[in-house]
This record gives structure tokens, sequence and C-alpha cells, in this order.
């Protein structure tokens, strides 16, 4: 929602070469300073066996990081939408790691309740693609979720531990449906033509996704994002359903 419309990251974040790529390259100091603190969240530890394989690390180092500052450079901008994904991904990481050692990236597969950029940047930061093949994708939309406005539910699994987690986005508890229709008519209107907005309206919008950013991603909302384990084999059974 909080992203332009129709950006699609599932590519994937090309970090092990210790950067991304994207519409814009960007670094930590090319962003604004109001975001210091938001783009200082820990990062998300991977191992990656096709790195070590291909001599990307240096020696006696076989992990990755993704950090949010990747994701804003995959995007080009500091978003609502990345924050969730990335924060998503970060709680769904430590909640399916047993003790300290690092997952493999990569090998997750992700069932979003909705096909929007939140999904693909959960999908980005943990290495999942899209194939045609059923069999081979690593994600897909099961639409037959239903929930209410502004709630999003998220399915990952890790397949070479058999665990799973069911993730719930509460995205509303952050302002509130009212405030949040009303920053959406704004980014709605400057995308159809910028000189229509006035600048009170876009630093009301500035204002409200910094606050929102920060608040995603220091956990600053009780219940805005839950994680709970899943059977895998109630994963799984959802899996199947999707591929089929």
């Amino acid at each position: 929602m909080w992203a332009v419309r129709g950006m699609v990251l599932l590519g994937g974040l090309l970090l092990l070469a210790g950067g991304c790529c994207g519409p814009r390259a960007g670094t930590a100091n090319e962003w604004h300073a109001d975001y210091a603190e938001a783009l200082a969240v820990p990062p998300i530890v991977f191992h990656c066996d096709h790195g070590v394989l291909t001599g990307s690390y240096l020696e006696g180092v076989e992990t990755v990081t993704v950090r949010y500052k990747d994701v804003c450079a995959q995007l080009g901008h500091i978003c609502l939408c990345g924050a969730g994904g990335y924060r998503i991904a970060s709680q769904a990481v430590e909640a399916l790691r047993r003790r300290w050692a690092p997952l493999e990236r990569e090998e997750f597969i992700l069932i979003s309740a909705k096909d929007h950029t939140v999904s693909d940047v959960i999908g980005s930061v943990l290495g999942c693609v899209r194939r045609a093949s059923a069999e081979k994708s690593q994600v897909f939309i099961d639409e037959s979720v239903t929930a209410p406005r502004r709630e999003y539910h998220y399915f990952i699994g890790y397949p070479p531990s058999e665990r799973a987690v069911h993730v719930v986005y509460r995205k509303h508890l952050l302002i509130g449906h009212d405030k949040m229709d009303e920053l959406w008519k704004i980014e709605l209107a400057f995308e159809d033509d910028p000189s229509s907005v006035s600048a009170e309206d876009v630093g009301r919008y500035q204002e409200a996704m910094r606050q929102m950013v920060h608040d995603v991603l220091l956990d600053r909302v009780p219940g805005l994002i839950t994680v709970e384990s899943m059977p895998y084999e109630e994963f799984q059974a959802r899996l199947d359903a999707v591929r089929s």
C-alpha cells in the first residue's frame, strides 16, 4: 500500500557480494537522518551453502547478513511495506531457529494471504523465489484466508527442520483505519499528479511514515505482529492445497 504499486521484489536481495541491486544502490548515509534509528536495527543472519561453494566469503566465513537498509535499497525508498516485511521476516527467523545456528537462506517457503509488497519483501529477505512450476516455487498466495480489514496472514515453513510459523500483521493498530485511509488518498493523488498535493499534506504523510516505520521496526505497538508455531503437517497441508 505504501510503496509504488506493482513493484516486484522477488528478484531477491543480491547480498552475497555485500550489496544490493535495485532502482537505487542505497547506502545508510543516503537516507534521511530522521530514519537513522530504524536503519540501525539488527541484521538477520543466514547461512548460505551456495555462498560457500562459490567462494563468496572470506576464509572461515559461512554466513550472510540482510539489513533493513538492504531492503530500502532494493525498493529505492524507505516505507512501511519494507519495514513490515523486514520485521515479519526477522521475527519468523527467530522463531524458526534452534539455539543460535543460522538458518539456510533460500530454503524457506512463504504462503501469503495477500499478494502485496509486504509479502514480496518477506520473500526477498528469506531468499524465496516464485516459479511457474508449483513444485519449484517457494512463494504462494492463498486467497482462501479470510481476515478483518488490514489484518494480514503469512505462513512460513522451513523444510530442512520441518518447522513452520503463522504470522499475523495487524497493520491497522499503527494509526487506525481512518488515518490510514487519509494517507492512502494522499499517496494516490501524489502518484497521479504531485502538484495536486499540498505541502501540508506531504508533511503529514512524511511524518506519519517516519512514525510508523519506527513503530514497526522497534516493536513499539503491542500485538502488531504475532508469531505462533504451527504443526508442520498443518503447514504442509496448506502448501499442498495452494500448489494444487
